[in-house]
């Protein structure tokens, strides 16, 4: 077949309905932050048990759930959704008559709140409260049936007819005044997605305009149409179209019709589907919009090196221009002096047209020149100015032009090096595949995975401290914290095992770091371990617990003086990276780039900024990278002290 098809760039009503179906597993989950990359795009970082997720609504285009994401970065605009969604309950996720808008709603004590989020053209997320006042939204949307702001009543988009729904009379109603053919009919009234129409019905009976269809016929095509629907809905096959190894469609089934360079991949799940191809389109479009100001700069520095060559060029004529002249000058100064004096009588006592009078002259009154034709070339010298002076101004000014064109040969060079930079930066980013950061379970936490691959989860709080022991502390697990009052705990998973020496030494060098020792300033601090059946969260009878804090019974096993210094460092993990942290050691045997750091004078914000831009300066495929993430990442105060 030639059939050509058009990128698919959102979500349709079917295959929110396929995936609603999925995410219905995320009911009575706790969200535990909010995310805004972009206004019409939100995260939702979600607690399920002892597992976390990450649902993506993007208004216009998709909802589903991602194991990565391409930025931490979340606008102004995300303060209200997270004022409200965070620490709340969801309660139930469905899908609004069949529309493209799904509605997610959330308890937080005992309010209720419910945030649509609208899938078609110019859709808004918008989230309201209980009287259905809105108290959060993406962005303002004013059009001709509902104005859509804060503190105004939430109006959905208008209401169009449900496959599933419709009866013979809603039918025949709907093709009253309708002159069109059945596919425009079933896609402009029904909503349905053109795919699935051209999946169902032929050629012919697409094409046909409604006068030459008698109401029997028509209800025999939508019933076909509703059948393949309900067929799909009730068994669903998840799949990606690939044109040259590029994605341009997904669907929930598997279809027939396509063109012949066209490749099928089927996917597990609607939502493995959709993070797959919405993260190519994404990666695209981050490249592409990189490359944009890269191609920019790129023209920029072509035109600024264009000026610059073509200014050293009118300096090299000027020069070529007074060497000549000073050449001149210097070989025939007796007879220009000579001549230049009788000019000067003859044009005080005649004029200027006398000038001939004293040899092979011509003058120029109005700019007071006078050209003498001399052996080698014509020599211009003013007639009112000293020639020693005009000698000496002009040996002035190729000294002067001389430098010029030395510091104009420096900056081509310069140019053209940038140049050659900026062209080979352009190259690598139209192949550039974008990485997304990885998100897991215990991404919120401070962690490292030993070389004994141990998973060790500290925490950045006292509440995160008292998260771990409360939750993930087994009585088999490693209890570790640096000695002193003030520090993240560590938990080692250690799932029955025992840990070697070597991996309790690569986690204490967290504990240690991740204590008051470093904004203290110390260059070393003991950190002990205990086993899980040894910590308690109960303050012995008559005393007070503060939060984050815990009774540690038993033998306390020692690690001496460990050294407070840390690694950052980015880690590949097939198409996706993370920000990984430890003893730099380990993490630069994994990293593809890392910078070491001990405690110093430099402040957070700086030294993330600074770290930050060496990490996508080395990798360009993290650009999603921020600051906030690294920042999140230093014990306090830092000094560089190497990178990798």
């Amino acid at each position: 077949m030639t059939t050509q098809i058009k990128l698919k760039s959102a979500m349709t009503s079917v295959d929110i309905a396929v995936t609603i179906k999925e995410l219905k597993s995320l009911e009575n989950c706790v969200v535990r932050s909010v995310l805004m990359p972009t206004r019409d795009v939100i995260v939702l970082e979600l607690g399920c048990g002892n597992d976390v997720k990450h649902l993506v609504a993007e208004s216009g285009r998709r909802i589903h759930l991602v194991k990565t994401i391409f930025t931490s970065e979340s606008v102004r605009t995300v303060k209200p959704f997270r004022r409200v969604l965070e620490g709340s309950k969801v309660i139930e996720i469905s899908q609004l008559d069949f529309e493209r808008v799904v509605l997610i709603r959330f308890r937080k004590g005992q309010r209720l709140y419910s945030m649509y989020v609208e899938l078609l053209p110019r859709g808004v997320i918008a989230l309201v409260d209980e009287d259905k006042k809105i108290v959060a939204i993406n962005r303002k949307l004013s059009a001709r049936d509902r104005v859509v702001s804060i503190g105004r009543d939430y109006v959905p988009p208008p209401r169009l007819y449900s496959i599933i729904e419709l009866n013979p009379q809603e039918l025949s109603k709907l093709t009253e005044g309708f002159d069109g053919t059945v596919a425009q009919l079933l896609v402009r009234t029904l909503g349905l997605p053109p795919e699935i129409i051209n999946e169902v019905l032929s050629e012919e009976e697409r094409s046909l305009r409604l006068h030459q269809v008698d109401i029997s016929k028509l209800s025999a095509a939508v019933d076909k149409v509703r059948r393949f629907v309900e067929g799909v809905l009730e068994n669903p096959r998840p799949c990606a179209i690939l044109v040259s190894d590029a994605f341009v469609g997904f669907y929930p089934f598997i279809p027939s019709r396509l063109p012949d360079n066209a490749k099928v991949v089927e996917f597990a799940s609607m939502n493995e589907l959709l993070e797959e191809y919405f993260k190519r389109l994404d990666e695209a479009a981050l490249r592409e919009a990189e490359l944009v100001r890269v191609r920019s700069f790129e023209a920029s520095v072509e035109r600024t090196l264009k000026e610059a060559e073509e200014n050293l060029t009118r300096m090299l004529e000027q020069l070529s221009k007074i060497e000549k002249a000073v050449e001149l000058l210097e070989r025939n100064y007796y007879e220009v002096e000579t001549t230049w004096s009788c000019c000067r009588r003859v044009v005080k006592e005649k004029g200027w047209t006398s000038v001939s009078e004293c040899g092979s002259v011509s003058g120029d009154p109005e700019r007071g020149v006078v050209r003498l034709q001399l052996p080698g070339g014509v020599l211009e010298v003013l007639l009112y100015k000293d020639l020693s002076q005009q000698y000496a101004e002009l040996k002035r000014e190729y000294e002067h032009l001389k430098e010029k064109v030395v510091k104009a040969r420096e900056t081509i060079g310069e140019l053209r090096k940038k140049l050659e930079e900026v062209v080979d930066r352009r190259r690598r980013l139209e192949s550039l595949k974008v990485r997304p950061r990885r998100t897991a379970w215990f991404s919120r936490f401070l962690w490292i995975e030993t070389s004994g691959g141990f998973l060790a989860v500290g925490g950045k709080d006292a509440s995160q401290n008292e998260l771990l022991v409360r939750k993930y502390l087994g009585p088999k697990d490693v209890f570790m914290h640096a000695d002193i009052h003030g520090a993240s705990v560590f938990v080692i998973l250690t799932k029955g095992r025992e840990v070697p020496e070597e991996d309790l030494k690569q986690v204490a060098c967290l504990a240690a770091s991740y204590s008051k020792a470093w904004k203290a300033g110390l260059s070393s601090v003991d950190v002990f371990w205990v086993w899980g059946e040894q910590v308690g969260l109960a303050a012995p009878s008559g005393e007070y617990l503060p939060r984050g804090s815990f009774m540690v019974y038993g033998q306390k096993n020692y690690i001496r003086s460990v050294k407070l210094m840390l690694s950052i460092g980015i880690v590949y993990l097939d198409d996706s990276y993370d920000l990984i942290v430890g003893p730099p050691e380990l993490v630069e045997s994994r990293s593809v780039v890392s910078v070491t750091v001990v405690p110093g004078e430099t402040g957070v914000d700086k030294a993330a900024k600074e770290i930050r831009d060496y990490f996508v300066q080395k990798c360009p495929d993290v650009k999603g990278l921020t600051a906030r993430d690294i920042v999140k990442l230093l014990p306090g105060k830092i000094r560089i002290v190497s990178r990798k």
